[in-house]
């Protein structure tokens, strides 16, 4: 398909001014399958001073550290850059917390571990703008720090040679970088600088692809360029064999990978080690190149996620009568889960906060003290929310929709107390807080659905944060050929509007939905327009997201 095809095509057309596509150069690099927006990594504030410490290091025999993150980013970040430092000496090791024992980031147990181990220079991914008191110990004890990282600054940022797109004063020119994303930049810097084989740095882009979708991080400007040429190596058959094994035994074909099968098919087998235990599972699956190796840890890692869905599954329902007594109290739901597995605490209270949409934070008990886990719905910042009452955490940190913290057990019920008590004023000043709304790009009728549209629409990916997938409403029509599927979960079944049918697919709310569109009344249908493909053929739908009566 050419522009012109899309600047002549009304729907298609709409959909690019909505996201601010408009001259032919913007739609030519949007629609690109090899983008040329990226920056050059010397943009970043400090770079020239981590490359030159970094092969002052490497030149000298250093031994390097790279201390990682135990979720997916931090993972993909420690594997990229033990691959590049990596083809430059054999005198680099990496260093991953423990989630359960010690926690994110920066510690100085773990530096004095490092220290006894003769490490000399620490470079993070993921973790250490904030660690300002880590990272004057390690200097303390001689060892040089480069700290990678992407999360914001708000207050003191830590010393030295700190790369972080977001650290106040930095001029790069995208602030959305992941975790991964630095460290491909700091990787790119290093490779201009010295002899690494420019196919490596190709091929770890797929490591920034993984890492970047994982981390739900906006997918536009350069996030766009470097997510695009990772799914396309994978697309290609994956240069990284770790990644292609562990996809097939996720049941996924290589060739259709995109940004969903990302997030639903390798992130979480990557994220559960970490959530279970041992994350390094994980980094080394990324870094084998022997077939046996790689086969035992896919294998342990699909046996790590298998046990979590367990577990989240076992501490969702525990969770849901709890939850729905807290709501008997007031909009803002608290829940000790003193029995359920702290690692999949985030996820669970992302469900329940799917489920009742309200604010949701999960607390366990760890070391005489609780760890909680929080997540919101989009009208709630719950990082202001719970920033109001910062006298009652030892530790805290998040952002809008998720947060983490630690507090002692005796202010708890204040703290339940005062939250409901915020949410109720922001209830009366927005009576409309709750209700469940369908973000929609615009109108269409079924009349003007076709497979050419389908194909348009699909060439705005790689969907996710910050360029979701375009929804539609279809107002005032009727369904018809009701089949369920999967035990009555799913239904196929056709839209009829202004004389014209379109094949529709519902997931997951099956029975839900079934007395609404029985009734026999016009229906408002919201929706996805994609490409069903099915052998050799290929057929437009409509992925319904909503069914409401109109």
């Amino acid at each position: 398909m050419n522009t012109d095809f899309f600047k002549n095509t009304p729907v298609l057309y709409e959909l690019l001014r909505i996201r601010g596509i408009e001259g032919d150069e913007e739609l030519k690099e949007f629609l690109s399958p090899s983008p040329k927006l990226a920056y050059d990594p010397f943009l970043l504030a400090n770079m020239h001073a981590g490359v030159d410490l970094l092969l002052d290091a490497i030149y000298s025999g250093c031994k390097i550290v790279i201390y990682g993150d135990y979720d997916c980013d931090g993972v993909t970040s420690t594997a990229l850059l033990m691959k590049v430092i990596g083809s430059l000496t054999d005198n680099v090791t990496y260093y991953i917390p423990s989630r359960l024992d010690e926690g994110y980031g920066l510690n100085k147990t773990a530096i004095d571990r490092i220290y006894q181990e003769e490490g000399e220079v620490i470079v993070t991914v993921d973790c250490g703008s904030v660690s300002a008191e880590e990272v004057s110990y390690a200097n303390s004890l001689g060892i040089e720090t480069i700290v990678t990282d992407h999360h914001t600054v708000k207050d003191v940022v830590a010393p030295g040679i700190v790369i972080n797109p977001k650290n106040p004063g930095d001029t790069y020119p995208f602030k959305g970088l992941a975790g991964v994303g630095v460290a491909y930049k700091l990787a790119l810097a290093l490779s201009r600088s010295c002899d690494i084989p420019r196919s490596l740095i190709t091929e770890v882009l797929e490591l920034v692809a993984v890492g970047t979708i994982a981390d739900i991080m906006p997918l536009v400007d350069e996030n766009r360029s470097l997510v695009k040429y990772g799914l396309r190596l994978m697309r290609l058959g994956f240069k990284n064999k770790g990644l292609r094994r562990l996809t097939e035994m996720a049941g996924v074909d290589y060739s259709t990978m995109d940004s969903t099968n990302v997030a639903f098919a390798i992130v979480p087998r990557i994220n559960a080690a970490g959530r279970l235990g041992d994350a390094s599972l994980g980094v080394e699956m990324l870094l084998s190149d022997d077939d046996d190796d790689i086969e035992r840890l896919c294998t342990k890692l699909m046996e790590n996620n298998k046990r979590r869905r367990e577990l989240q599954r076992e501490a969702y329902e525990n969770c849901i009568g709890t939850a729905e007594r807290e709501l008997e109290r007031g909009d803002f739901i608290m829940i000790e889960a003193e029995s359920a597995h702290e690692g999949i605490l985030g996820i669970v209270a992302g469900n329940l906060k799917e489920r009742f949409n309200r604010p949701v934070v999960i607390v366990s008990p760890s070391d005489g003290q609780l760890k909680g886990t929080g997540r919101s719905i989009d009208g709630i910042d719950l990082y202001a929310l719970l920033n109001k009452h910062a006298d009652c955490f030892v530790k805290f940190g998040g952002h809008r929709t998720a947060c983490g913290f630690t507090m002692k057990p005796e202010v708890l019920e204040h703290l339940r107390i005062t939250l409901n008590e915020d949410v109720a004023e922001l209830l009366a000043d927005n009576d409309e807080l709750f209700d469940r709304k369908v973000d929609t790009d615009m109108d269409i009728a079924v009349p003007d659905i076709s497979l050419d549209l389908a194909k348009g629409i699909e060439l705005f990916a790689p969907f996710g944060e910050g360029n979701p997938e375009p929804v539609f409403k279809l107002d005032r029509a009727q369904v018809v050929d009701w089949r369920f599927l999967s035990d009555n979960k799913h239904a196929r079944f056709s839209v009829m509007q202004r004389g014209s049918a379109v094949q529709c697919i519902l997931f997951n709310k099956a029975m839900d939905v079934y007395g609404l569109v029985t009734a026999n009344r016009p229906l408002d249908i919201y929706g996805v327009i994609d490409v069903n493909r099915w052998k050799d053929r290929e057929n437009v739908q409509v992925r319904v997201i909503s069914i409401e009566e109109a």
